[in-house]
């Protein structure tokens, strides 16, 4: 998919890392290798009255969207491209979900760093590669599982090979014209789906939703409920990635 899973459909705003006038840093970054859904555990450095440090992360593919239960006044999360612009504002841990365009799942365990430790400032995540058959006996048997996920998805069904997390109501977007919230995530052997709710928010104007323009390696099938959202009516999107 373009700049992202979704947010690629839309003009993203003007980052606030960028405003601050912050650049990263020009150390090399500290590699990491994991597998997919694999946890890669970083250390930041806490802010201090009248300045914050900055930690850049660069996963593999574009971020889709980033799933996130933490106050934002104890971590900053901005995104751009590939990127993670982070900032641990207060002396607090937990878990940081970041899906890419490409459907890898990457999760970050956030630490606060000792004072006397070296704190991350450049990391670069690399994902492990997949086994060559692996991939060519997943693309063979691929179109019409994707179709029979879209289905369960569009129905409300769970497959027998499927877990769900659903009420997620996650907002991945929100501007004055539309919001964009994922609803569940489903997860096969194979796959990776997620059905979205976008709502149009405008009295007058109707809203054309443009599926063509998700595109990426990973991405396996896009359905949408309605291509025309009529004003203040909704519709569901369904995504389905590999995993």
């Amino acid at each position: 998919m373009q700049r992202s899973l979704i947010l690629g459909l839309f003009l993203l705003p003007f980052p606030a890392w960028a405003q601050d006038g912050k650049t990263e840093g020009t150390e090399a970054p500290r590699t990491v290798r994991a597998r997919d859904g694999e946890t890669v555990s970083l250390k930041l450095r806490v802010a201090e009255p009248g300045k914050n440090f900055l930690t850049v992360v660069t996963l593999p593919d574009p971020v889709a969207h980033v799933v996130s239960a933490w106050d934002p006044k104890d971590l900053s999360v901005e995104q751009e491209g590939k990127k993670l612009f982070l900032k641990l504002l207060s002396k607090a841990e937990g878990h940081l979900d970041i899906v890419t365009a490409g459907g890898a799942h990457v999760r970050l365990l956030i630490l606060p760093a000792p004072a006397s430790d070296p704190a991350d400032s450049n990391v670069e995540v690399r994902l492990a590669p997949r086994e060559a058959h692996e991939e060519k006996t997943s693309h063979r048997a691929g179109a019409s599982g994707a179709l029979l996920l879209v289905k369960a998805m569009r129905l409300g069904e769970v497959p027998p090979d499927a877990t769900v997390r659903s009420g997620v109501s996650e907002t991945l977007y929100s501007s004055t014209a539309i919001d964009i919230a994922l609803l569940s995530v489903y997860e096969t052997g194979r796959f990776r789906g997620y059905v979205l709710s976008l709502a149009n928010k405008s009295d007058t104007e109707a809203y054309h939703v443009d599926v063509s323009r998700l595109q990426g390696e990973r991405l396996v099938l896009v359905g949408a409920k309605d291509v025309v959202v009529h004003p203040r009516k909704s519709t569901r999107l369904y995504v389905v990635d590999w995993k």
